[in-house]
């Protein structure tokens, strides 16, 4: 026998899961007047979403034990420009992880707080992985608990700059000088490197930094650790000259990127990269031509996707004045073949209670078409247990809810989005669902009704699978998980309804207590409310 009472819980969610489908959301707490809300904790963990589907736009890595606040942002701040909806939800049930916080937050930039989110969890040391439960996102990651033992990091990052280039008999850089920055922190980890140069404006460090006007130049640069610490500014003053005796012209080199086809053309479109280098003053710029038209400047790779024959010829010039001969290559790109991913679909078979559930086992069937070049392969990944090919039907029997993604491939390449599919199996036999009862406990006057606070407790007994969780509603609020005993102070009519699930997915019918809490005090008892002393519902 298992009961369930007063479970911790971190947040309270209802998660639909049908075949092919799921839909999250996340429940609001019961009003319940007489008691006061947690104070947020100090530690801090924030997820943020955008426009992406297969990633966050941010998360944290590393967190330790004890007390935190989750805040889970999909806003407009946060880069989500159309509106799509995304979930925050822990795994409590992939083996390897910690199970003991159950967050599932749904955000949306048009939701009643912007997109914005908290709860409250306490997290013990492990490993803790975390997922977007919505149709075609892959959005997954893992979170890193440590002891925190009572200290915290306020050591701030240790931040260094190193610069590359050639130089001169007195330190100055030929041409070109390079800038890396690099930053550690042995304790909550690095945030952020930032930098400024020849002003006081700060921005983001994303790569090697290239300095290329002659003259002195100021570099201020600084980090931040995931603790808020921050390292104080250090400044590095680098120079360049122009070289003086530099007759030598760069060398310009080009790659061609893109599918091919069997006549080795280009299938759809071709990418061209140009890269030049320079031992004396530095490369100044990379110029080219496409088909006879005028020389541009070369910033980024260039896309030649218009069917045809096409020449594009290329040069470079260094910051001595010194060009290079023009050099030419010649690509053929050919009509787009096959671009649509193939479609695939999940089917599930067995026997189902009366919750949904299969009982004993189930059988994955998958399938795919693809009408242009033809299905190469079927991949599916239950539990986040990673990929494998699928061959045949899969016949599945451990007992509990699973996540499935699904995907399929086709000969060209085109790959479908991953699909998912979550189901419970329960065990094979147990289709009694739990029973729940109500206590009321509180100061009652001669009429029955409460003339004070009323402590509210449930409680629930599965013979066979166990209980899972016990719900319940106050005057017709929305069902949310019950974790303790909870008090109604408040004068009025009141009802509880409530209900229970077992591990097998057995739902009780729910059940419900009406009692009055008087406006005056009087003459009581603590005899049982006649309507509430034991309130048992299978």
């Amino acid at each position: 026998m298992r009961i369930l009472r007063g479970v911790l819980v971190a947040g309270t969610a209802t998660l639909c899961l049908l075949t092919g489908t799921t839909t999250a959301a996340l429940a609001e707490p019961v009003p319940v007047t007489g008691t006061s809300v947690a104070p947020l904790a100090d530690q801090v963990l924030t997820w943020t979403a955008n426009d992406s589907m297969t990633e966050y736009a941010s998360a944290p890595a590393t967190a330790v034990a004890g007390a935190a606040t989750i805040v889970f942002e999909n806003s407009t701040a946060t880069g989500n420009t159309t509106a799509m909806t995304h979930t925050l939800t822990f795994d409590t049930t992939t083996p390897g992880y910690n199970h003991d916080v159950d967050v599932n937050i749904t955000a949306s930039p048009l939701d009643s707080q912007g997109g914005r989110h908290e709860v409250q969890a306490t997290l013990t040391p492990g490993k803790y992985r975390y997922y977007c439960a919505m149709p075609g996102h892959t959005m997954s990651g893992e979170l890193i608990v440590t002891e925190g033992g009572g200290q915290q990091d306020t050591t701030p990052p240790e931040v260094t700059a190193t610069v590359d280039g050639n130089t001169d008999g007195d330190g100055n850089y030929i041409g070109t000088a390079t800038v890396t920055l690099a930053a550690t922190d042995d304790s909550s980890g690095v945030d952020t490197v930032e930098y400024t140069l020849d002003d006081d404006n700060y921005r983001p460090y994303d790569g090697p930094i290239t300095i290329t006007a002659p003259g002195a130049h100021n570099v201020h640069y600084r980090a931040t650790d995931k603790a808020g610490n921050a390292a104080e500014p250090k400044t590095l003053v680098v120079t360049v000259v122009q070289p003086d005796n530099d007759t030598t012209p760069p060398v310009a080199t080009a790659t061609v990127a893109g599918d091919r086809n069997d006549s080795g053309n280009y299938a759809g479109s071709a990418t061209v990269t140009l890269a030049a280098t320079d031992s004396g003053s530095g490369v100044a710029t990379i110029e080219y031509t496409v088909d006879g038209s005028g020389f541009r400047t070369y910033s980024q790779p260039v896309v030649l996707s218009q069917t045809g024959t096409h020449t594009l010829t290329y040069r470079a010039t260094d910051k001595a004045g010194n060009t290079s001969q023009p050099k030419s290559l010649t690509v053929v790109v050919d009509p787009l073949g096959d671009v649509v991913a193939p479609y695939v679909t999940a089917d599930l078979s067995g026997e189902v209670n009366t919750q949904g559930s299969y009982v004993g086992k189930a059988t994955l069937t998958l399938a795919a078409t693809d009408t242009e070049s033809g299905v190469a392969s079927i991949e599916y990944d239950l539990d986040g247990a990673g990929f494998v090919r699928y061959g045949q039907p899969v016949t599945l029997t451990a007992v509990g809810t699973h996540m499935l993604h699904y995907r399929a491939t086709d000969r060209a390449g085109n790959a479908s989005a991953v699909q998912m599919l979550s189901f419970t199996i329960a065990e094979a036999g147990d289709v009694t669902a739990p029973v729940v009862s109500v206590q009321l406990a509180g100061a009652q006057n001669w009429s029955w009704d409460f003339v004070g606070p009323v402590t509210v407790t449930l409680s629930a007994t599965d013979e066979a699978s166990g209980v899972s969780r016990i719900q319940y509603s106050v005057d017709g609020s929305a069902f949310t998980r019950y974790t303790k005993p909870f008090v109604i102070d408040h004068v009025g009519t009141h009802t509880i309804r409530y209900k229970a699930t077992d591990e097998a997915g057995n739902t009780s019918a729910t059940a419900s207590v009406t009692f009055t809490v008087a406006a005056a005090t009087g003459p009581s008892h603590q005899a049982p409310h006649p309507n509430a002393a034991d309130q048992r519902m299978v």
